[in-house]
């Protein structure tokens, strides 16, 4: 419990600068096409890193590190040499071919927007490229340092990486516009390479020109990419399809939906990861004592399940009125508000959904079960992509509401099922009197902000009373966890 509160203030303070850093983009860029560029490129960004399997490869380096450790001391560094100088490699030659056919990307991307909007976004997408670069160092340099249990060392340098954003964009937006944005971005991944590095030094990590050690199957390992990369290929349709469809819609939906799933990740960031992340360390090191393995299980499954809950019922409640406090302005009109507030609702089952697979998931990768999971979710990312279709060309903004938790759905029901494939599976029914008592209450608050909401016309006093009933309806699920770790 005690590194679980240290997770969740390092991550608070995270997250209110992240929403103050929100804040100043929407009150500069408002839902204007200026900034719907820059998240065309940044999505492409993304998209690239994902290509590269850096962070699939990472998850599954962590029981490998452990295995090395428990072979000699110091062995795992060795494993980490190896992989990080492979993927400098694979990350060069991925940057130049991308480099080359990005304007080919940027139409598949967002066909909706004209040449010029889509020159811009080329040109942003190509200086952003050395943070692709950053992006595969650092991924396996925070799970090496989780599975150290150094908790807290990148939520730590969020808080700082936030700063220097805010600072940056201050500074230079007036000089610069959406420039000022690339910079801050390139600018903070710097800082987090050079601190995750410092922090590995700390703990006795020396970086070592190694290709390959004896000890470690490199080979095996990089073998995992054959089963992951048709994952990942797959996963890049379904973004691909799915951008290219909001593209089309009217301007300043793109930019809401990305300013939303911006606020939703900062969120799950705080509720749900501190709790993900000490599991998946703690699962790895106990797979094999049964019992604790269950305890562990049972202990953090449930408290996941129940600040989940806390979370769609505070969204519900009060999700369009923070957003407007927050964001409401000149350029960010009521119906933007009203626009986000959806997005965020259904974001927020999206979140319960992620979070109960990424249970399942982390499991499976402990178990050695990360190829199947793999394959098995090039399934689910294909039927999401022919889903994006159909729901965008015929239900619109309706229909991109409906993907946001379909795909997380999905993708946590293959988890699952990959997991009761183990041998000797933790058993637990998600339908159960508690379960569905959550259940009634995210119905209640649901009643409650749909019968107040046409009465209530003064913000103050809808803040108020929505403040009060989220306190109260969230009583039971706040009592459960304490419980489960006073035990």
């Amino acid at each position: 419990m005690k590194d679980i509160l240290k997770l969740f203030s390092l991550k608070f303070v995270s997250a209110i600068l992240g929403l103050v850093s929100s804040i100043i983009t929407v009150r500069l860029f408002g839902a204007s096409r200026t900034i719907e560029v820059y998240f065309a490129a940044q999505s492409l960004v993304y998209l690239v890193t994902s290509l590269t399997q850096s962070g699939q490869l990472a998850e599954i380096f962590l029981p490998e590190y452990h295995k090395l450790n428990s072979k000699a001391e110091g062995l795992g560094f060795e494993g980490l040499n190896v992989v990080i100088n492979r993927f400098f490699i694979w990350g060069i030659v991925i940057i130049g071919l991308v480099f080359l056919i990005s304007p080919v990307l940027i139409k598949l991307m967002v066909p909706g927007f004209d040449e010029l909007e889509q020159e811009e976004s080329v040109l942003i997408f190509r200086v952003l490229l050395p943070y692709l670069l950053l992006q595969l160092f650092n991924s396996f340099f925070i799970t090496v340092l989780n599975a150290e249990k150094k908790y807290g060392r990148a939520e730590f340098l969020g808080i700082s990486n936030v700063v220097v954003n805010i600072i940056v964009l201050l500074v230079l937006y007036k000089y610069l516009g959406v420039w000022a944005i690339v910079i801050s971005v390139l600018f903070g991944k710097m800082i987090e390479f050079v601190f995750y590095l410092s922090q590995l030094y700390k703990i006795g990590f020396r970086y070592k020109f190694t290709f390959s050690i004896l000890d470690f199957d490199h080979s095996t390992f990089f073998k995992t990419m054959q089963s992951t990369f048709l994952y990942v290929g797959s996963t890049q349709i379904y973004m691909v399809v799915l951008t290219a469809g909001i593209s089309f819609l009217p301007e300043g939906t793109y930019a809401i939906f990305k300013y939303v799933q911006g606020l939703s990740n900062k969120i799950k960031g705080l509720v749900v990861q501190p709790f993900m992340t000490i599991f998946f360390t703690t699962y790895s090191s106990l797979l094999h004592r049964l019992k604790s393995v269950k305890e562990e299980f049972n202990k953090y499954f449930k408290s996941i399940i129940c600040i989940n809950v806390v979370t769609i019922i505070g969204t519900v409640l009060l999700g369009d009125i923070f957003i407007d406090i927050l964001w409401g302005g000149k350029k960010f009109t009521s119906e933007d508000v009203q626009l986000a507030y959806v997005f965020l609702v259904f974001y927020g089952f999206s979140i319960l959904f992620s979070s109960i697979g990424g249970v399942y998931r982390k499991m499976s990768v402990a178990h050695g079960f990360g190829k199947q999971l793999y394959q098995l979710w090039v399934v689910s990312q294909l039927i999401s992509a022919l889903l994006s279709y159909t729901f965008l060309k015929y239900f619109q903004v309706k229909g991109l509401f409906l993907i946001i938790p379909v795909n997380t759905l999905l993708m946590s029901l293959v988890s699952i099922i990959v997991y009761y494939k183990t041998k000797k599976p933790i058993k637990y029914s998600l339908l159960n009197l508690n379960n569905l008592f959550f259940l009634i209450l995210i119905v209640i608050s649901y009643i409650i902000k749909s019968n107040l909401d046409l009465i209530l016309d003064n913000r103050f006093a809808s803040l108020s009373i929505f403040l009060v009933t989220t306190v109260v309806l969230s009583i039971y699920p706040i009592i459960n966890i304490y419980k489960i770790f006073r035990k």
